[in-house]
């Protein structure tokens, strides 16, 4: 509205005019304010005019009304815009002959016009109705839409409707778009001073009160996939280009964020009338989380606005009393499940329902309350902890050249600063899921960062250039930068010097800057009270100050030599210490003047600098390289590449071992609550309470070595000196052996029979066959060659059963033992191929890869031949030759073989080489065959058609007939072997891609779906696939296996919903 716009002007002239009353000039100060009040007058008089010629233009009035309105707003305006404005307004709802009466009756000042507004407003047929709608609008934390305002006062008309409702509000409200506001904060001002008792007719605690209710009861409408979407991969992006018209959230918004907000405002003001008997809203609130937790977080994502949700259940949190501690327990786990997983909600929604219910903990009450809610392409949920980990939230920048450097926790708050290769993140770790990125460094440049710890103030060096297209450029200059005015304090020309670092002391007083040649101090206004030279092959790896900021501790880097340097910041006394090994890190005790130093020795020492004094604190049986200390003296957490360890600091005995992989540094919050570690690419919170309060450290040994049956629904595995079978589609283990019952020392190999039935082990002297049906053992007693291959297949209808494995000299031996018939023996076709490096049986065929040597390079040439297993006697032969490679196989027992076979033993998979190199054979088709160049390692027949890798799915009929090759293939006749194929093709290698469930080669994050993000996987549950089924996936996570099964007919469903998709 325009006279909205002459407002904005003379408000922003008023602001202006006080501004200048502040600033210098060459003016005196009553000169000057004599100047701008006569350039106020003067816009004043302007638009009193124009809203005069407004109003006639309109009106058509004649020119007498006309100039008796405009000497009334000269004469009685005293130079308010805004009563002119509303003056102006309340005429043009009058006819012309009344004008001149309405006019004289508007009284001087604005609040006296308020005041007369609001008598009109309560002589008004729809009084209620009007001073509810100014009610809520008066108390609401920002303006509602339409959409809002109408659900808020449940409102019985429509959006076109609602604009007339407003200008009957007495004119304290307009409209601005869809949305409804005050024409000015002084009316909103006026009416909760001067007209509360009108509005608030129960009292502003009531009030509040009604509109937490009445928030919760719009949201009663909340359900599971509101948008009606499906795949639980959708982008946010997608999801908003997808919303259903009208948008179901529309009304929803104001709610959905501000609920809580209301309740902490009630509660306030019933504890100030002391009338908190009366005060239920924890029980409302409590209901609303156990009945819509996970849809209102769905909601707030598809809003924008999940930070929200933390706010709302801390705010929660911190109203319930100990008398409500089941309450505060749901809460507390509502938090949990927040923080760990809304990084990936924010930006896919539907994950609340697929990897939030799928991976938080057994226990958990929201997965409990809402597990019935489970996306349905999930026919199973995986086992998982019983318990919430102590990891409490993981922020993930995935920029792999943006590599973690510092972190500083401040000394008296929650505020942690984390700095990368290429930015800055600050995180209020109590009060938000995710950090905040507040600084970006140009990737071109070298240029530093250093934040203090109290969040004030930033050090940082500025490079020649700010184009990110230019070339590495130098530092120019330091500076220091006051983040609350967003202002450089001081500056200083670096004149050709390299800033190699920078650290900000605890009290945020003192800057410690190093250069090459020299370290330098300086304090918060600039000046530089210290400066130390260095040798000039000292290289500064790490630093530490002291509790009290005196004391700063370096970590100095030579060539050949570690050496740490203390330097007292007040007095310039310097110390060092170089005699002590190699040094990883070294940190000041909370509180005191002693340093820990913790070296490649396993060892940590204390050195108390004052009395220069180095003693040995412990010596411990991990690795240390970093470590940590409670600011409350009870605990020392010390940390290797892949695990934290919590040592009680008195008795140094080991309290909790957690597993955090790749760790670079930790830090401790102020309150010793949190943990933060940094890996290369993440940020890790640790909850103390959570570390302290778990189980005590385990002694068990993780999986040592497992095989993957054919079709990978089972996993034989080696543990605590047991042999277990797991099942993935039972998600539990079939059977349990101890190894002392059938083993002899150690076991040499496993092998599952194709169909699964039959797992055999061999030790040093023997072979065992499980089976693992009836459970009974079967032992074959023999010499057998280290790291051999071994083989056992199905039982036949004729009762036999045959073992292959590889024997001492290198021939292989074939057993039946089920009819305990003399062992056959197989020797290599000729001196080339000595060795036997992979077998497999199909049906009544041995196929066996012959190579030239085990354990290290086959170069040149590897030899196949598949033999009738009754009676050794060759089929078929294929020779491989690549004269551009070398074929390299790995050979652990344990391993998946080199060799499959579909299940009718016509077609054959061989890995080629270590990588990107595999073979696909068609026997049926004279020898055709397909080079593959995916990387993978694991790979087996789901059927004649289907090949499943720990990559995904690829079905052989997809593969282009042109893409086929011949290769050298030989058979069997009435005169031995002959080709059947002459030409030795070295064809170029295929790039397979994946259908129906996968897993990107360099993206451990998410399980795919014909290549689409479908399911997120927590830092905790990532690892390897070791198989993928038409409806499952198993992976392998540190010593444990897990499967996720999925829903039959799930595929058809996703790909409809994907299509469905705009």
């Amino acid at each position: 509205m325009l006279w909205m716009n002459a407002l904005r002007t003379s408000l922003f002239s008023w602001h202006w005019y006080q501004a200048c009353l502040l600033a210098p000039s060459g003016l005196s100060l009553a000169a000057t304010a004599a100047k701008l009040r006569n350039s106020l007058d003067k816009h004043h008089r302007s638009y009193i005019s124009y809203r005069t010629r407004q109003l006639a233009d309109r009106k058509k009035l004649k020119k007498s009304t006309a100039e008796k309105i405009h000497d009334h707003l000269s004469q009685n305006a005293h130079g308010t815009f805004l009563w002119v404005a509303l003056v102006c307004q309340r005429l043009e709802r009058c006819r012309a002959w009344e004008i001149p009466n309405q006019l004289v009756q508007f009284p001087q000042g604005l609040n006296q016009l308020y005041a007369q507004m609001m008598d009109q407003v309560r002589e008004s047929d729809s009084c209620d109705l009007y001073m509810s709608v100014l009610a809520i609008a008066t108390t609401v934390f920002r303006p509602l839409t339409f959409a809002e305002l109408i659900a808020m006062e449940s409102l019985d008309i429509d959006e076109e409707t609602l604009p007339d409702l407003i200008v009957e509000c007495g004119s304290f409200l307009t409209t601005k778009g869809n949305t409804v506001v005050f024409v000015h904060k002084s009316a909103k001002d006026f009416l909760l001073k001067e007209s509360s008792n009108l509005l608030f007719r129960s009292g502003l605690a009531q009030h509040q009160y009604n509109l937490f209710q009445r928030c919760i009861a719009i949201l009663q409408s909340l359900h599971k996939d509101i948008y009606g979407l499906f795949y639980p991969g959708v982008l946010l992006d997608e999801a908003l280009r997808n919303c259903p018209n009208p948008d179901p959230l529309d009304n929803l918004k104001y709610a959905c964020v501000f609920w809580a907000d209301h309740l902490r405002e009630a509660y306030k003001l019933f504890v100030q009338d002391e009338i908190i008997d009366d005060f239920h809203g924890a029980d409302v609130a409590h209901d609303f989380i156990v009945e819509k937790f996970l849809f209102w977080l769905e909601a707030l994502a598809l809003c924008q606005n999940l930070s929200a949700a933390v706010k709302a259940l801390i705010i929660l949190r911190d109203l319930l009393g100990k008398e409500q501690a089941s309450y505060k327990e749901l809460i507390e786990d509502a938090l949990r499940f927040l923080y760990l997983f809304s990084p990936v909600i924010e930006d896919y929604p539907l994950q609340i329902y697929a990897s939030g219910l799928l991976f938080s903990p057994h226990n958990s009450l929201i997965r409990q309350r809402f597990q019935q809610h489970t996306s349905g392409v999930f026919s199973k949920l995986p086992k998982v902890d019983d318990d919430w980990t102590p990891i409490r939230s993981i922020y993930e920048y995935h920029d792999k050249h943006n590599r973690a450097k510092t972190i500083s926790l401040a000394p008296s708050s929650d505020l942690l600063f984390v700095t990368t290769s290429f930015a800055l993140f600050r995180w209020h770790v109590n009060q938000e899921s995710m950090p905040e990125l507040v600084e970006m460094i140009n990737r071109n440049s070298h240029e530093k960062m250093a934040p203090s710890p109290d969040g004030k103030w930033l050090a940082f060096t500025s490079s020649g250039s700010n184009s990110e297209s230019a070339q590495i450029s130098a530092q120019r200059a330091l500076h220091v930068r006051d983040w609350n005015l967003n202002r450089i304090i001081w500056s200083k020309e670096l004149e050709d010097r390299q800033v190699l670092g920078m650290g900000i002391s605890p009290d945020s007083q003192c800057l410690l800057v190093w250069y090459d040649e020299e370290l330098e101090l300086y304090d918060i206004k600039g000046a530089m009270p210290q400066r130390w030279p260095l040798e000039p092959k000292d290289r500064v790896i790490r630093f530490s100050f002291s509790s009290d900021s005196t004391w700063v501790a370096l970590n100095i880097k030579r060539i050949t030599i570690s050496a740490i340097y203390v330097f007292n910041l007040r007095t310039g006394k310097r110390a060092k210490n170089e005699h002590i090994g190699r040094i990883y890190d070294a940190r000041f005790i909370p509180n005191t003047h002693s340093l820990t130093i913790c070296t490649g020795k396993n060892t940590v020492y204390l050195w108390r600098v004052l009395g220069e004094k180095v003693e040995t604190w412990g010596h411990f049986d991990h690795i240390v390289i970093r470590l940590a200390f409670s600011h409350s003296d009870s605990w020392l957490a010390l940390m290797d590449h892949h695990r934290l360890y919590m040592y009680d600091r008195s008795h140094r005995t080991l309290l909790q071992v957690n597993e955090v992989p790749f760790m670079q540094e930790i830090g401790v919050s102020f309150d010793d609550q949190t943990i933060a570690c940094l890996t290369p690419n993440s940020i890790c919170l640790l909850d103390v309470q959570a570390l302290l309060a778990g189980k005590q450290p385990s002694r068990r040994d993780g999986v040592k070595s497992y095989y993957v049956s054919e079709n990978g629904q089972l996993i034989a595995y080696e543990v605590d000196g047991r042999i277990e079978v797991w099942d993935a589609t039972k998600f539990d283990i079939l059977c349990s052996l101890a190894m002392s019952d059938f083993v002899h020392g150690k076991v040499w190999a496993m092998a599952f029979s194709p169909n699964r039935h039959y797992l055999s082990v061999a030790d040093e002297s023997s072979i065992v066959i499980w089976n693992l049906n009836s459970q009974s053992l079967r032992r074959l007693s023999t010499r057998l060659r280290s790291g051999g291959s071994l083989a056992v297949s199905n039982r036949r209808p004729d009762g036999s059963q045959w073992v292959a494995a590889l024997q001492p000299r290198g021939s292989l031996s074939v057993w039946d033992i089920a009819t305990n018939k003399p062992k056959r023996t197989i020797e290599p076709p000729d001196d080339s191929f000595p060795y036997a490096c992979s077998i497999a049986f199909a049906g009544s065929a041995l196929g066996v890869l012959w190579c030239q040597n085990l354990g290290d390079e086959i170069r040149n040439a590897a030899l196949f031949l598949l033999y009738n297993v009754r009676s050794c006697e060759q089929l078929s032969q294929i020779n491989l030759f690549d004269p551009y490679k070398s074929i390299s196989y790995e050979l652990n027992p344990f391993a998946e073989p080199i060799i499959k076979f579909s299940p009718s033993g016509e077609l054959i998979m061989l890995q080629q080489s270590l990588g990107p190199r595999f073979v696909l054979w068609d026997l049926r088709a004279g020898g055709k065959c397909v080079p593959i160049g995916n990387r993978f390692d694991l790979f087996f027949f789901l059927d004649e058609s289907t090949v499943s890798t720990d990559e995904g799915i690829f079905h052989i009929d997809s593969i282009e007939p042109s893409l086929w090759e011949s290769m050298k293939l030989q058979t069997k006749d009435g005169d031995g072997m002959k080709s059947d194929r002459q030409e030795c093709a070295n064809p170029s290698f295929i790039h397979l891609t994946f259908s129906q469930y996968s897993r990107d080669e360099y993206d451990d994050e998410w399980i795919k779906f014909d290549d689409k993000p479908l399911l997120w996987l927590p830092t905790q549950y990532r690892g390897h696939p070791l198989a993928m089924g038409y409806d499952f996936i198993v992976i392998k996570h540190f010593s444990h296996f897990y499967s996720i099964q999925f829903a039959q007919e799930a595929d058809k469903l996703m790909r409809q919903a994907l299509q469905n998709l705009t």
